[in-house]
């Protein structure tokens, strides 16, 4: 977690705190109802229980898009993507271009990572790009960068809050055939705290590609 904290500044609420809340709220739902209904709300509060501690691990993130440019006159589709992240950890940055690179292929996508052939992912330089797109033998470059993030602090029960992280990037697509930028893409995630960094990014880049591919990139 210490590493994602070096890409956009956040801070966690551990999974021991939601499942406190979780027993909690069965414990005053067992509290209810006395002799022969007390075992049937204590199996129903442990059936909900285990429904929210399993909704908190799956639904740990949601992108909203913002603003998205299209290029009306780009009417092609990539045939191999060159995937290039900016995170400045390492560690990160491939996580997350495996991520992609997976998701891409699964939409019939070819796609290649670019921490192989670039270990600093310096996008300003356009002529680099180009040398290690045609290294491998890309005809795309997707660049998918963080430009921002905040916190929030939202309700919780009792002396418990949780402060949820939102992360700002920006995913802009170029055709090297033509040299020219023709999709971008602007988006907040809302990240619950308390999950594994690699389940948020699977849960982004799926949102990411769902919406490149309903804007006919692919």
């Amino acid at each position: 977690m210490r590493m994602l904290e070096n890409d956009v500044g956040q801070n966690e609420t551990t999974l021991k705190d939601m499942t406190i809340t979780v027993n909690e709220a069965c414990l005053k739902s067992r509290r209810w109802k006395g002799g022969s209904g007390k075992m049937r709300v204590s199996r129903i509060s442990s059936q909900f229980s285990v429904f929210v501690m399993l909704l908190l691990l799956i639904a740990c993130a949601s992108t909203k898009f913002s603003v998205i440019w299209k290029d009306e006159t780009y009417h092609g589709h990539p045939e191999k993507i060159l995937v290039i992240n900016t995170f400045r950890n390492p560690e990160n940055r491939r996580l997350f271009e495996d991520e992609l690179v997976k998701a891409l292929k699964d939409h019939g996508v070819d796609a290649v990572v670019s921490y192989t052939v670039m270990p600093n992912p310096v996008v300003s330089d356009k002529n680099t790009i180009a040398v290690h797109v045609k290294e491998v033998s890309a005809d795309a470059v997707l660049i998918n960068k963080p430009v921002g993030s905040r916190m929030s602090e939202s309700g919780g029960h009792g002396n418990i809050y949780y402060e949820d992280l939102y992360i700002n990037t920006q995913t802009d697509v170029f055709d090297m055939k033509s040299n020219r930028l023709v999709l971008s893409v602007s988006a907040e995630t809302w990240i619950r705290q308390g999950t594994p960094y690699s389940s948020r990014i699977h849960s982004y880049v799926k949102d990411l590609v769902s919406k490149l591919s309903r804007q006919g990139l692919f």
